[in-house]
């Protein structure tokens, strides 16, 4: 008899975890809270999925198949909020989060960086931080790397490892080349790439999840420019629902139910296992599914809400949270961003966007300058060199500025921010702390009737000396790119104590070998359970400086090939 599994979210870490027990044998059913935006999902090849959120830049606020802030809620509340007695400051729309199958990948920027050694044993190189939560994770890079190889060539990812600084090379080895070369390097790159070469620094292709030539029968991207924020409409650009889901669909074993709200995990009587999930289908109906074994890919907003929310006699907090762990150590990127403007339009929307990057500020950096912000290190992160922005999204932004009528026209025909900036972007560490939580609002609910998840979050005096550090590098790189006359640094996390609206999120069940510390074993088993599973970036324990997909999807792949041979 085959052996079945529940996944919660259809998102990258659900997609590889589906493909990888579909093709062992199990029969799969996955939950997934929002609609399906890929016509011909399961039904036909990757390179005639169609998509119901192409190029067209009036979505380019990235609402479309996202949760309703009013429907679906959440709300937030800085620490101090916190500690004031506050119970909320904000109500709606608190930080991005995609709802459709394929999760939030289906809108990403498609970048695959690895993450370095030098990551995983953090606590153990530098020693605690006042005020962090740090830890080392229970795996290493080693333990990554084989299955980080096996991503990239199962999706197609674009790079050259022979561009990449030896630096780097060491502390994220590869055991063979990209599966492709990397794409044209758009003009505002190049530029932003002579300035950083002008200050020391070293740009290299940064690796992508997009085809450079045919793969898979899918073609060559085009370099049109809106990849963050939008669909793909020739199937170039590659995830983990045309790599995994859709394959796994196709094998027979792996069916989707949309618009399928999981609310509760039903354990049995002793409380060590789950024997059922229940959700909402589209009709708002209570629905009910028996599972050998859940996997949890949710987010970890979603993942940390569900298990809370499944709290019974044997779990009064929550499932798995015994130890009181289970939504906190929350972190997001911080991004500091900014850019160089031009006389001149300098076409940064002509090239895939943010081809090239730099590793030279991920760090550690130390010294006195360093401690004279307050803090015994400061880790940096990757920086994208070329984006820009497109036409409704400049127009929107002059708005923000106060500027109508004629002054917004003319903002319009100058178009310093879009035709004339070079814009970059820094991936911001964010160290974990205990306070920054994922938990259930006391009186705000969905319209469902089903406690919001509320946020509460500052970022540690860690992020605001990195901002104050990396903020005049940036802006002095910037300034060396040929012909720029000006530069500006948003360094974010000096801006607001609030939540960064940011897409990169990690934490909430953080992996780990002690039960009282932690909330699932290396594997991503919930410590006081035995067949509920953690897969996506909630297990993360320290959240680097770079884009987390791939290391979403190979830690999905590890976790799932040990359960699925029984390694676990």
């Amino acid at each position: 008899m085959a052996k079945t599994a529940v996944i919660i979210g259809t998102g990258p870490a659900g997609s590889a975890t589906a493909w990888e027990l579909s093709r062992n044998g199990w029969e799969v059913v996955m939950l997934e809270r929002g609609r399906n935006l890929r016509p011909g999902l399961g039904e036909k090849p990757a390179s005639q999925l169609g998509t119901l959120y192409g190029h067209d830049e009036i979505k380019s606020l990235r609402a479309f198949g996202f949760p309703d802030p009013v429907l679906e809620p959440m709300t937030g509340r800085t620490q101090s909020d916190s500690q004031s007695g506050m119970e909320r400051t904000k109500q709606g729309l608190v930080v991005n989060m995609g709802a459709a199958v394929g999760g939030t990948a289906m809108h990403y920027n498609a970048k695959f960086p690895r993450f370095w050694k030098q990551d995983f044993t953090q606590l153990s190189d530098h020693g605690p931080v006042a005020g962090s939560s740090m830890s080392d994770w229970p795996i290493r890079y080693e333990d990554l790397a084989s299955f980080y190889d096996e991503v990239e060539h199962q999706l197609g990812v674009q790079g050259d490892n022979n561009q990449v600084p030896d630096f780097v090379k060491a502390q994220s080895p590869r055991s063979r080349n990209y599966p492709m070369p990397p794409n044209p390097t758009g003009y505002a790159a190049q530029l932003l790439a002579a300035g950083a070469r002008n200050v020391g620094y070293n740009p290299f292709p940064y690796p992508a999840a997009v085809n450079s030539r045919e793969f898979d029968g899918r073609p060559a991207c085009n370099s049109c420019g809106l990849c963050s924020g939008f669909g793909c409409t020739i199937n170039a650009r590659n995830d983990g629902l045309t790599a995994f889901l859709n394959p796994a669909m196709l094998m027979g074993k792996v069916r989707v139910i949309e618009r399928a709200l999981a609310y509760r995990i039903e354990t049995s009587s002793d409380g060590r296992r789950a024997v059922a999930v229940h959700y909402y289908d589209a009709q708002g109906k209570s629905q009910s599914i028996s599972a050998q074994h859940v996997m949890l890919a949710g987010s970890p907003i979603q993942t940390a809400r569900l298990l809370l929310l499944s709290a019974n006699s044997k779990h009064p907090k929550g499932l798995g949270n015994r130890s009181d762990q289970v939504g906190r150590n929350m972190m997001f990127h911080n991004f500091i961003i900014g850019g160089a403007l031009f006389e001149r339009d300098i076409q940064s929307l002509r090239g895939q966007s943010t081809t090239l990057e730099i590793d030279d500020l991920v760090g550690p950096f130390k010294g006195p300058d360093v401690t004279a912000l307050g803090v015994p290190y400061i880790k940096g992160a990757l920086v994208q060199l070329g984006s820009g922005l497109p036409i409704l999204t400049e127009a929107y932004n002059y708005l923000g500025f106060g500027l109508t009528g004629l002054a917004h026209k003319e903002a319009m025909r100058t178009s310093f921010l879009r035709l004339r900036v070079a814009g970059f972007q820094m991936v911001g560490e964010d160290l974990p702390q205990s306070g920054n939580r994922i938990d259930l609002d006391p009186s705000v609910k969905d319209f469902r009737g089903l406690p919001a998840a509320r946020v509460t979050y500052a970022p540690h005096a860690h992020e605001k000396a990195a901002a104050q550090y990396f903020s005049p590098r940036l802006e002095a790189m910037s300034l060396a790119a040929p012909g720029a006359v000006a530069a500006a640094v948003l360094p974010n996390p000096l801006l607001s104590d609030a939540a960064p609206t940011t897409f990169h999120q990690a934490g909430t069940t953080r992996m780990g070998n002690d039960a009282d510390t932690s909330v699932t074993d290396k594997f991503g088993r919930l410590h006081e359970m035995d067949n509920v599973h953690v897969v996506d970036a909630s297990t993360f324990v320290t959240f680097p400086g770079f884009n987390p997909t791939l290391t979403i999807l190979a830690n999905s792949l590890r976790i799932s090939r040990a359960l699925a041979q029984g390694g676990q």
